[in-house]
């Protein structure tokens, strides 16, 4: 009966480990994108003008 509860319990906790949106990867990566500047040997541009 103890193999059972705990079997019971695994599958519980691993049902919030499964996400309920429609997200694509794709759109989840889109989050993180980074920009890169010039690095070290140069400033980075300054941002444009407002109009």
């Amino acid at each position: 009966m103890k193999k059972v509860i705990i079997a019971v319990m695994a599958l519980v906790f691993n049902m919030f480990l499964i996400s309920c949106t429609d997200d694509t990867i794709a759109e989840v990566d889109g989050l993180y994108k980074v920009n890169a500047t010039e690095g070290d040997d140069g400033n980075p541009p300054p941002p444009p003008p407002d109009n």
